[in-house]
């Protein structure tokens, strides 16, 4: 109603009710003579003269609208008091303490049933998307875009872990040479399997995002308070821009020399051990340092260990430092702001978890060797040490990460019970007001939600090591998806038990996490092929291949894999027949509703001519364009042109 009578105003009209209803009257009538010359429109036609017996008070029963859900209103409200005061200004000023919606317990029930169960029915549930809708009418699409994709990658993993449970019986089935022709296949069928799934995501992203009316969302997304095209070309921003970069590389510097050091240190310790002529490595006290030999292993295991402790540490660190810097690289929008962080954040943790296993695989047993493994006892298919080395890391990464997980749950809800009963504690000494928490006050004692850029980090990290060092350990995908399969209620029952509810973020796709699975397709490819020709037998060192024959081979295999990726992905379009479909309809409607109705259109005089939108339009100041064609895109504007509706 209130849209109608400012365009009323605006084209110099009474805006009385009754003058609102006769243009709009006019509009469908017109629109309505022009589709009833088309064939097969007779019941859109029969729609629209419903809608021209128009009453104001009919808008919210009218079968063109669906009703609001919550976390549209929730947007709207969040998008209106954004248009007049800066929240994150007062938060940081200390004007405002919190900031956040509230969670309604009605509407929590249908997810408690079975969404959040921590039971163990709960969490062997099917990882299909039958909760996707449910989570995005509560906690909008940026929270549901992350579990469509974590449910998605736990049911692609279903299948390379049945192979990987069948592998696990070749000890009583199969001889040596079959285990390793299992072995190689297996890894070449993970990099195709990771194309695949990073296809179909994109796909399935494409759909839901049509689905969900996020296709366009990017387009018409606010700006961020204080950006300007002038601020974003300061100096002060560009260098702070480029100090985030800095801050890469010296992360990158850190895990090298870490990693680096660690290994020698080993080396050293095995050295003093080996210097007594003693077989094992370390059975006797070194004589350089003066240890026993119990004590030398306690070290080397320590050393062994503090890879991964390292990993986690330089995680915490930066997750600190970095949000820091993107907070002043003055980013356009949200989500330019969080893509930008995402690709810092990726290229950092990638190599901090990566690089001591590629070290292990690759350079470790050319510069500290490996020792050969007794093939007579546990280690009957291993070939050395370093492997033997990697498959403790790869087994110490995902545990440490589960548990982390569940840790971090744990002290968020230690420390809101702690809050509140401190709270508590300090009413009944000092006597004022009533102990008893209201549903308001409990949720205010809440971990604000901090993002989903964390979990997606992980997850990403878990998905390349799964795929890049399948060959050594193909186990890693049963394991994966165990932890997937708890990672994913834990989540899911943080969200509605620990955490504050989340401001309902509208996002498009998963944005550019998507570049960083199609790099790990790429990464997935060339690390398992130097993995078969360098690290694994027989062509390690059975066949007696010179290293100049390798790197050729490597190079030749390299380029061949990395087609076969390429070709696999592009076995599934971006966007499927369904969703072209779907948006080839709407564009016929859009242009049989508007785009090709020819009619005069009245403009002020001395404007920018007949295409332009949104024009201020007066009584007495009015020029004719006959006979004007509006084209499709320009419709949405069009309409405010001519009718004071929006689309």
């Amino acid at each position: 109603k209130e849209k109608v009578q400012a365009s009323s105003q605006k084209m110099g009209h009474d805006p009385a009710p009754g003058k609102a209803k006769v243009l709009l009257v006019e509009l469908v009538s017109q629109v309505s003579e022009k589709l009833a010359m088309e064939d097969g429109e007779q019941k859109f036609e029969a729609r629209m003269k419903r809608w021209a017996e128009f009453k104001l008070d009919d808008l919210k029963k009218a079968t063109l609208y669906e009703d609001f859900k919550e976390v549209d209103i929730l947007r709207m409200m969040d998008d209106r008091m954004d248009r007049l005061i800066n929240v994150g200004a007062m938060m940081e000023h200390g004007l405002l303490t919190s900031y956040f919606p509230l969670h309604t317990p009605s509407a929590l029930e249908p997810l408690k049933e079975r969404w959040v169960s921590l039971k163990p029915r709960g969490i062997l549930q099917w990882p299909g998307g039958q909760h996707d809708t449910k989570v995005r009418e509560y906690f909008g699409e940026e929270v549901a875009f992350f579990f469509t994709w974590l449910n998605r990658f736990n049911v692609a993993l279903i299948l390379p872990s049945a192979f990987a449970l069948i592998f696990l019986l070749r000890w009583l089935l199969l001889n040596s040479s079959w285990v390793r022709t299992i072995e190689v296949s297996f890894s070449l069928m993970m990099c195709c399997w990771i194309a695949h799934f990073t296809a179909d995501y994109v796909q399935f992203s494409n759909y839901q995002s049509l689905y969900w009316g996020m296709n366009v969302f990017s387009k018409h997304v606010h700006e961020l308070p204080g950006w300007s095209p002038e601020a974003e070309d300061r100096v002060k921003v560009s260098l702070i821009r480029a100090m985030h970069w800095v801050a890469v590389f010296l992360f990158i510097a850190e895990a090298c020399c870490f990693a680096g050091g660690s290994s020698k240190f080993r080396s050293f310790l095995a050295q003093s051990a080996k210097d007594i002529h003693e077989h094992d490595l370390l059975a006797s006290p070194g004589p350089k340092t003066g240890l026993q030999a119990s004590q030398l292993h306690t070290i080397d295991t320590m050393l062994k260990y503090s890879v991964t402790i390292n990993i986690k540490l330089s995680v915490f660190l930066w997750s600190i430092i970095s949000p820091k810097f993107a907070a002043m690289e003055c980013r356009r929008t949200e989500q330019e702001k969080k893509d930008s962080q995402v690709l810092k954040n990726f290229v950092v943790m990638s190599f901090v978890y990566y690089y001591p296993f590629i070290y292990l695989a690759f350079i470790m047993p050319h510069v500290e060797g490996c020792d050969p493994v007794d093939r007579n006892g546990n280690g009957l298919f291993e070939s050395n040490s370093c492997i033997q080395s990697i498959k403790a890391n790869l087994l110490l990464t995902f545990i440490i990460h589960l548990g982390t997980v569940v840790v971090m749950m744990c002290f968020q809800l230690a420390s809101k019970w702690w809050a509140e009963r401190s709270e508590r504690r300090c009413m009944e000494k000092s006597g004022r007001g009533s102990n008893k928490y209201t549903d308001v006050e409990d949720q205010s004692k809440r971990q604000a939600y901090e993002g989903d850029t964390a979990y997606y980090l992980e997850l990403m990290i878990q998905l390349g090591l799964v795929t890049m060092f399948s060959s050594i350990l193909p186990s890693v995908t049963i394991i994966a998806l165990v932890s997937n399969l708890i990672e994913v209620r834990v989540i899911a029952w943080k969200l509605i038990h620990i955490c504050r509810r989340p401001a309902p973020l509208g996002q498009e796709g998963i944005g550019a996490w998507v570049y960083v699975m199609q790099f790990l397709c790429c990464l997935s490819a060339v690390t398992s092929v130097g993995l078969v020709i360098f690290v694994k037998e027989p062509c390690k060192s059975e066949w007696g291949l010179a290293d100049s024959y390798k790197c050729t081979m490597f190079i030749i295999a390299e380029h061949l894999m990395l087609m076969v990726v390429f070709f696999v992905a592009s076995l599934t379009p971006p966007i499927s027949g369904h969703t072209t479909l779907i948006m080839r309809q709407h564009t016929i409607a859009r242009a049989k509703l508007l785009g090709s109705v020819r009619r005069h259109i009245d403009v002020q005089k001395g404007t920018i001519g007949p295409f332009a939108s949104d024009q201020s339009v007066s009584e007495g100041g009015w020029e004719e364009f006959p006979s004007v064609f509006v084209p499709p895109e320009l419709v949405p504007r069009t309409l405010t042109l001519t009718a004071g509706i929006q689309s």
